[in-house]
Order: structure tokens, then C-alpha cells, then sequence
């Protein structure tokens, strides 16, 4: 995965497993989510991004979804390579969609393939891009779980930015730790599209900026510290210093995730998440993200 990809796609990963069951009927009409299936279809050398059961007009499917900030010449047959193996393993329909965060070139629906004697294949497979939304209808439907990706929609202004911010302020103002993750999430992909204006964002940034203590003080680590202990440690631990690390220093999100993956303490992670908030800069980030921890 590239640089410029690993940030959004993390981001993308981290709101649809919190927000999943509230965000399917927003991207599949009539779906309901039943269970994740990911854990269970990540083997070599299969690296999807999410994958889960679901109702569908009445009956079970599985649907493949994939997280894409950027053009992919190759993306249908990467998409038939992994629908194959789902549909082989589980026997049940495979309903494939792959998201696209950011304006850019999109592949074409059904990828048929022809011999001589004529059509062998036609897999057919569904393209959203965001850009194409309208931000509108979920701030009129107050879909809050919607709002992250308010920022890469046509129509998304300064007034209609900030009126979601303040939605989720209300909305998590009980779990601190939520509302920061989904403020992560809304600054990562405010900064990379181009459907908001330069002024627009700026205005947007500024209020961002006064909410920087949920996203970077003591006691939000804290909190994700203590999550992390009750959720399973290692894991949480991981994903936290991955999202921290892709919103501060996204030229980092290799280096991060590298050593989320090596890192098998947790005690040791929080030290790391601890030290990347207290971080000045860009360079000491580095040095600490190289440098093994004692724990």
C-alpha cells in the first residue's frame, strides 16, 4: 500500500468498523449487517478491506467493500480475484463495491472477458465515489455516522461543515474517545479533497484547531489507554498509535504501521502513543517510532 493511500485507508477502516450497521443502508439500499467476516477472510494472499454478512432484500449475502483514495488501473481484476475467492469459500452471493474517496479515473462495471469464441466472463461490481454525493441529504437526515465523509461530497461548504461538527460535539458528548477518533477521521479527509474550497476549509480548520485537546492532550491517550485494556490491549493499541500517527504525521504511516505490527506489548505501544502526543516534531516522531521501546 502507498504512503499517499495508508492514511485514508486506515481512516476509512477505523469508521466503518465502529460505525458499520449505522453506515451500510447509506452505501446499499434494503442491507442489513448481520457479522464481520473479516478476521476469517484475511489470509494470504488475500488483503481485503472489509468483508461482512448481511441481509439484502430478503436474503443472506456477503458484501466486499475496498477503500480507495486513488486511481487503480488494476482494480477490477484485483476485485474478481478477491470476489472469486469469497464466493468460493462461502457459497454465498458476493456483493462487491469499492469507495472511492477522492475525484480520480474509476474503473468500468461489468469486467467481461472474451475468447475467441466469445464471452467467457461478466463480473459486475459497484462504484461509489463520494464526490459524487450529495452532503446535503445526510446533514437534512442528521446521519451522523455519514459526517466524517461530509468533507470529500459535492456541496460540503464552510456552513454545513461546521454545523456537523457541532452535531457530533453534541452527539459524543458523553465518550469523549469517539468523538475524537470521528474528528480524525473528518481532518484527514478535509485535507486531501477538493470538493471544499481553500477558504472554506480554512474556516473549518480553525474550529478543528480548538478541538485539538480531544484529539492530542493526556486524557484523550488516557482514555484510549484504558479502552485498549478493556478491549483486548494489544490490538486497540496498535490501531490507536496507526490513526494517531496517519492524522499528525501522515509522511510517517509506514514507519507507524511497521511498528504497530512488530510491537507485541501493549504496555510497550501505549509508551509509544504517549511519547508521538508529546512529539514537537516531524523528525522526533521519527526517532521514536525507530527506536525500540524498553517495555
Amino acid at each position: 500500500m502507498s504512503n499517499q493511500q495508508q492514511p485514508y485507508d486506515s481512516s476509512m477502516k477505523g469508521l466503518f468498523k465502529e460505525d458499520f450497521a449505522s453506515i451500510l443502508p447509506h452505501i446499499l439500499e434494503e442491507a442489513q449487517y448481520i457479522s464481520s467476516l473479516d478476521i476469517e477472510i484475511l489470509r494470504a494472499p488475500m488483503r481485503v478491506d472489509r468483508v461482512c454478512l448481511i441481509r439484502y432484500k430478503g436474503r443472506i449475502h456477503i458484501l466486499h467493500l475496498e477503500f480507495q483514495a486513488g486511481p487503480d488501473d488494476d482494480m477490477a481484476h484485483r476485485l474478481h480475484v478477491y470476489h472469486a475467492n469469497i464466493w468460493r469459500d462461502h457459497k454465498l452471493p458476493v456483493i462487491t463495491i469499492v469507495i472511492y474517496l477522492f475525484e480520480c479515473s474509476l474503473p468500468e462495471s461489468p469486467l467481461i472477458e472474451t475468447d475467441a469464441d466469445g464471452e467467457v466472463l461478466r463480473f459486475r461490481f459497484h462504484v461509489l465515489a463520494l464526490w459524487l454525493l450529495d452532503a446535503r441529504k445526510y446533514v437534512q437526515k442528521h446521519a451522523i455516522s455519514m459526517y466524517p465523509l461530509l468533507p470529500t461530497m459535492e456541496y460540503a461548504d464552510a456552513s454545513m461543515l461546521l454545523q456537523a461538527i457541532e452535531e457530533m460535539v453534541q452527539y459524543y458528548q458523553d465518550n469523549e474517545t469517539k468523538l475524537g477518533f470521528r474528528l480524525l477521521w473528518f481532518k484527514t479527509f478535509l485535507e486531501r479533497t477538493t470538493t471544499v474550497s481553500l477558504e472554506d476549509k480554512n474556516k473549518v480548520e480553525e474550529r478543528l484547531d480548538t478541538l485539538d485537546q480531544l484529539l492530542e492532550q493526556s486524557s484523550f491517550v488516557l482514555k484510549q489507554r484504558e479502552r485498549g485494556k478493556e478491549e483486548g490491549g494489544l490490538q486497540m493499541a496498535q490501531q490507536i498509535l496507526i490513526d494517531l500517527v496517519n492524522i499528525r504525521y501522515p509522511t510517517l504511516a509506514e514507519l507507524a504501521q511497521n511498528r504497530a505490527e512488530h510491537t507485541k506489548e501493549p504496555d510497550a505501544l501505549r509508551e509509544v502513543i504517549n511519547l508521538i502526543v508529546a512529539a514537537p516534531d516531524e523528525n522526533i516522531a521519527r526517532f521514536i517510532l525507530s527506536t525500540p521501546s524498553a517495555a
